[in-house]
Formats: structure tokens, C-alpha cells, sequence
């Protein structure tokens, strides 16, 4: 991990990266702050660089704050019964990792860990009392920022709770492109997604996946490959969740 000495290596403070400007404000807790609290934000926080698979937090240690991803992708993740491990999600530049108990005496529920290289800034929580006092924008923005994050978490328990995988996946695919916040109109890019992690997210095999997809694939619903897939047409992929 390179911490602020090596803040060269990160993407510059003053410019959000190009994710930030994609999404509302409700979702990514930077896009919704004017420059001057932008810029109190990113100088009151500590900048780091993390490599592939080097974990941001880990499930049953002390929490202190939140990470802010400037750049990269970060899976959430937690350890489940007989040493299995759950995806819970995915998270891109301008979100944030750390919730849901920011501040207080608490333990992480689940570990956060970079996909690739990740660029972040940790605010620990004397660092987010401090700025909750000084900045009334950046205290609403994490707010929504943390309906978001309840929401999809809301989501994700009831998607588990579906009877069948096909149920579970079509259900989650519709929150996913929900969340990409693009034109429904049109195709819908979900990035970088693999069959492997989206059995992690519903308690699947990735054989049972693979078929799943296929079956939209040749409906015409979706388009896939090896680290991307887009959703071609999410109203008939709505319908599949309820037919």
C-alpha cells in the first residue's frame, strides 16, 4: 500500500476521475460537493494506492472511517459458513467502502478488497466528525450515499431469498443496471462483471450461471463476454423476474 508520501501516484484531487461525473450525487458522495468542499474533503484525507487482491478492510477488525475509491474497482465480500466466501458487491470510483457504522465503536461485517489497482482516500472518523462540522454538503452527501449502499444491501438479501437461481440473477441484473444510472432507453453496460462473481453474489454454481446467461443471450436480452456484459433491452429483462 503507498500511503500520502507517494500521492504523486494518485489521481489528482482537485479532479474527480471520470466515474464521479457518470452517477447522481446519491450514489458517489464527491459528485455532489461544490470545489470548496471538494477540495477540504480530499486535503483533510490520506491518499493510498492499493495492488490487486490487498484488502482496504477486513471483515471482524476495528472499523475506523471510510475509503473513498478515486479509481479502480473494489469487491465487498464476507466469509460464510464452512469457510465459503460470499460476493456482496462491487464498487467503483466515487463510491465509498466502510459502512455501514461510520463512526462509533464497531467491527467491520464484511472486507473490502481491491480488484486491480486501486486509488482511495481514507477518512477515518476524526477526519469525517471534523468535516461533518465544517461542511453541511459533505454531511447530506454521505447520507445519501448511505441510503444507497442500505438499499443495495436490501436488494441483495432479497434477491438470496429467491426460490431459484434464474429469479436471483434476473433480480439482480435489474438492480445492477438500475444502479449503473444510464439510459434505460438504450444498452446498458455492467462493466466489468464475470460469471464466477455473479454466482458468488447469488449463492450459485458458475455452471448453473453460464446457462442462465445463455438462455438471455439467445433471447436477445443480454450481450456477454469474458469481463463485460451489457443489457440490451432491461425492460424484458424486468419481465423476466416476473413472468
Amino acid at each position: 500500500m503507498v500511503e500520502r508520501g507517494h500521492a504523486h501516484e494518485v489521481a489528482d484531487p482537485g479532479e474527480p476521475c471520470a466515474e464521479l461525473r457518470k452517477a447522481g450525487a446519491g450514489r458517489y458522495v464527491l459528485k455532489a460537493l461544490d470545489k470548496p468542499d471538494l477540495d477540504l474533503v480530499m486535503h483533510t484525507g490520506r491518499l493510498a494506492t492499493y495492488q490487486n487482491r490487498e484488502y482496504l478492510l477486513r471483515e471482524g477488525e476495528p472499523a475506523n472511517g471510510i475509503h473513498v475509491i478515486l479509481a479502480g474497482i473494489v469487491e465487498s465480500t464476507h466469509a460464510g459458513t464452512q469457510g465459503r466466501e460470499l460476493m456482496l458487491a462491487t464498487w467503483e470510483g466515487g463510491d465509498f467502502v466502510g459502512a455501514p457504522y461510520i463512526l462509533g465503536d464497531h467491527r467491520h461485517s464484511w472486507s473490502a478488497r481491491a480488484l486491480g489497482r486501486v486509488e482511495a482516500l481514507h477518512l477515518d472518523q476524526n477526519a469525517i466528525r471534523r468535516l461533518i462540522a465544517q461542511s453541511p454538503s459533505f454531511a447530506v452527501a454521505l447520507i445519501e450515499c448511505l441510503g444507497f449502499k442500505g438499499e443495495t444491501y436490501s436488494m441483495l438479501a432479497q434477491t438470496l431469498a429467491g426460490q431459484k437461481a434464474a429469479e436471483r440473477l434476473v433480480l439482480l441484473l435489474v438492480k445492477l443496471c438500475e444502479n449503473a444510472a444510464q439510459d434505460e432507453s438504450g444498452p446498458i453496460s455492467l462493466g466489468r462483471i464475470t460469471q464466477a462473481n455473479l454466482a458468488r453474489m447469488i449463492g450459485a454454481t458458475r455452471q448453473s450461471i453460464s446457462l442462465i446467461l445463455n438462455r438471455l443471450q439467445d433471447d436477445g436480452i443480454i450481450s456477454t463476454g469474458p469481463t463485460k456484459m451489457v443489457v440490451n433491452d432491461l425492460a424484458a429483462l424486468r419481465r423476466q423476474a416476473i413472468d
